[in-house]
Order: structure tokens, then sequence, then C-alpha cells
């Protein structure tokens, strides 16, 4: 029988002077570099909105009970002291490092990243870092050009296909306006040279009717060639949220199929290839009964079917969740993901506020099939 069993719970980092300082944390991203060390990226300022807000590095030596204090990932260019930026971590077959991920661009402290009169975002690019060294030194982070007006929400890490192509999965956030120029679609940038040049020509979910958005999408590669992408259905004009979604690839993430409901009512989710047709997931349920979930999905003949779950955290409060102008007061826990360590343990990974503070946790975790 499959089952799904936490060891332990551990705090990657919380603000150790809150009472001399505000420091929150947010969005991580987790990696075991080939040496067995664990390193983690995720974002640290005032607030989850600050201008200051900026991705750190941070490792364990110890299969992730404790964590070294974290260091920035770059240094901030002085003309863009106010560039908030978010990135997310990978190990190359090579053994080197890519992080990938985003910014906006604000020119004052205070100046919110959301429009609050049409709920639209302001600009920004899409960005990649490199580490030869397993992240103790990282490139400054140059820009992925794209042709769209909308910047992609690139929120989670690329993924390295076995032919060695990189992909990254992202909605389009609305412009400042809050229109959706190239409509409602899931963008993937795409790389054949280690992520030295990249495009976005391919589209991996479309909203016909305009009206849902594939937020925060994740992929994995399975072992039959398949590509997987599941994401949080989120409506920003009707202001609503449907259950995941997940689009599938037969060909390397080329072509995608229509969108298939997970019947899962949840938002920000993850997942990882498991062997065989079995798809380990996570989601953020935050409407309803709130709690961190992990499901053991059945994915054959590309049909969802649970055969084990376990909600592995449960601390925080319901919200309903939907406009961007709300999210940064509304949300209390988001961006869970998955890692299998060498040993076979998986690690579970989300912020989450606790004690009105962002924390990043950790959850230890077997998975029998």
């Amino acid at each position: 029988m499959s089952k799904i069993e936490v060891i332990d719970h551990t705090t990657l980092y919380e603000n150790p002077i809150p009472h001399i300082r505000s420091r929150h944390a947010y969005f991580p991203g987790l990696v075991q570099l080939p040496n067995g060390d664990l390193l983690a990226l995720f974002t640290l300022g005032e607030a989850m909105d600050s201008t200051d807000m900026t991705t750190v590095v941070s490792r364990s030596h110890d299969q992730g009970r404790t964590w070294s204090p974290p260091n920035p990932l770059h240094e901030r260019d002085p003309d863009h002291q106010f560039d908030s930026d978010y990135l997310k971590p990978t190990v190359l077959r090579d053994g080197s490092l890519i992080a990938t991920g985003y910014h906006f661009y604000r020119t004052g402290r205070d100046m919110p990243i959301t429009n609050p009169e049409t709920d639209g975002v302001r600009s920004g690019d899409n960005l990649v870092s490199f580490s030869l060294d397993e992240g103790f030194t990282w490139s400054p982070p140059s820009i992925i050009p794209t042709r769209r007006p909308e910047l992609v929400e690139a929120s989670g890490p690329c993924l390295q296909l076995r032919d060695g192509r990189l992909l990254v999965a992202g909605s389009l956030f609305p412009t400042w306006e809050g229109t959706h120029p190239s409509s409602h679609i899931g963008v993937l940038l795409s790389s054949r040279d280690q992520g030295r040049t990249w495009d976005d020509n391919t589209v991996f979910y479309h909203d016909p009717k305009g009206q849902y958005m594939p937020a925060e999408p994740r992929l994995c590669e399975m072992q039959d060639g398949r590509v997987v992408a599941l994401f949080w259905t989120h409506g920003h004009v009707s202001v609503s949220n449907l259950p995941n979604h997940l689009t599938v690839s037969h060909d390397g993430g080329i072509t995608w199929s229509e969108a298939i409901d997970t019947g899962v009512a949840a938002q920000a989710s993850n997942l990882m290839y498991m062997g065989g047709d079995y798809l380990l997931t996570i989601h953020c349920h935050r409407e309803g009964e709130v709690g961190l979930v992990v499901r053991i999905v059945d994915f054959a003949d590309d049909q969802w079917r649970v055969v084990a779950e376990a909600t592995i955290w449960d601390n925080a409060q319901a919200s309903k969740v939907a406009a961007f102008g709300d999210m940064a007061k509304s949300l209390k826990f988001g961006q869970a993901s998955l890692l299998r360590l060498d040993n076979g343990d998986i690690i579970a990974t989300h912020w989450a506020v606790v004690d009105g503070r962002g924390r990043i946790l950790t959850h230890r975790l077997r998975v029998n099939l």
C-alpha cells in the first residue's frame, strides 16, 4: 500500500533578531549538490513586496538539518537598487548551477509592485545567473530577452530534459494597466545551449475564453519522455480560482495537450517524478480546509488518479486568493517544492508566515509506492 510518512520538520530560515530589524523570507528553491550538500535560494527583505527583497543563498552540510546564514546571490546594481528579484536554482548534469527567475523595475523605495487601480503588475525582465563553484559565487544576473509585452512569471526552477535542453515555465503577469495583450497563456522559455540563449516561442497552455492563467507552473519529465506542467488555475479577470490543472507533452515540450482538471482545489503546487507512471505532488490548499498536502498520483495514460495523500503542515488560516494586489497581504504560505535526496528521503520546502514573520520551512518525508 502506498504511504507518505512525515519524519521531521525543520526551519531553514527565520529572522534571528526580529526585535532589531525586520527580515522576512519567501519563495525558496532547494537542490542537492554533487558533493551531497544542499543549497537553498530564497528571497529576503523587509516585507513580501519591499524594494530590498533580493535572492540569497544558504547551504546545509547535514542533509538539511542545519543551514548557514544567508548571503546575497549578487550585488545590487546602484542604478537599480529598488529592483526586487526572485531566482530559483537547478543543478545541471555537468555539475554547474543555473538560477532563473525575474525582477520588477521600481525607481523608489515605496513603489508597490501592483497597481491598486487596475490590479496590474510592474514591468520587469526575466533573469538567468550561473555558478561554477557549487553556489559560492554567481554571475551577475543577465536578462533573458522575450518577445511579448508582459513579464513571464517564471517562479519555478528550470528543468533540464534528458536531451539537454532547458525549459522554464511561466504564465504572463498582467501589464501595469491590468491588460493581457498576449491573452491568458502559459509560456516556455527554452534553451539549447546551457542557458546562454533562449526563446519563448512555445505555449503550453491557452485559455480560449481569456479567463484563467496557469499561475506558478512547475515542470517534470517522466521516464517515458512525457513532460508534465502542473499549475494553479488563477482567474485574474473573474477574481476566482479553479482546481489545479496540468498539461502534458509527448514530444519533449514542443506540443502540449489540452488542460486536464486534477480536481484538487489548491493554488500553488509542485511535482516530481517517482518512477513508472507515478508522480509525487504537493499542493497549497488556502481555501476551505487549509494545509500543505502531498499526493502520490498514478498518471498512467495521462489520467490523474490519487492513490495516497497526507497533510504534512496546516499551521495557517484560510484566505480567499485571487487579486494580485491582495496576495502580499493575504497569503500565509506558498511555493512548495519537493527534492529527493540521494538517501531516498524527500524534503518538502515552502515559505510560511508564522507569528507574523516570513520563514522558510522544510518537512522530511519517506514515500513508499
